[in-house]
Order: structure tokens, then C-alpha cells, then sequence
């Protein structure tokens, strides 16, 4: 579930840590991705899995090599 409106804020102060004060733009909407993905295929399988990226063959050999 994501908010219908969804409003972005442009921060403009530089980041004391980052190269040349850089901020990360693309990632923050991305953090919930892969965890969702796996709480979802642990849903449906009931197999917890610990590896990224969540390919076909290690979901295989999660469920024992269906």
C-alpha cells in the first residue's frame, strides 16, 4: 500500500558525509522492496529465505529442490 499523493521534497543543503555533499535521490522509496518480496514468498511458502537477489534457483533450493 502506497499514499495516493505522494509529494517529493527537495532538500538543497548539501550532506556533510556524502562526496562533494551528494544526497541518494532514487533509493529511499526502494528500501521496503526486497523485504517485502521475501515476507511474501515466506507467505506463500512458508520458507524464510536470506539471499538477494531472490532467484527461481535459490527459492528451489529453499523449498528443497521441488
Amino acid at each position: 500500500d502506497i499514499p495516493d499523493d505522494l509529494k517529493s521534497i527537495l532538500v538543497e543543503d548539501p550532506h556533510p558525509h556524502g562526496p562533494f555533499g551528494v544526497r541518494g535521490v532514487g533509493e529511499m522509496p526502494l528500501l521496503a522492496y526486497a523485504p517485502a518480496v521475501v515476507a511474501a514468498v515466506h507467505d506463500a511458502t512458508g520458507v524464510w529465505f536470506d539471499e538477494l537477489p531472490l532467484t527461481p534457483d535459490r527459492v528451489l533450493r529453499g523449498l528443497g529442490g521441488l
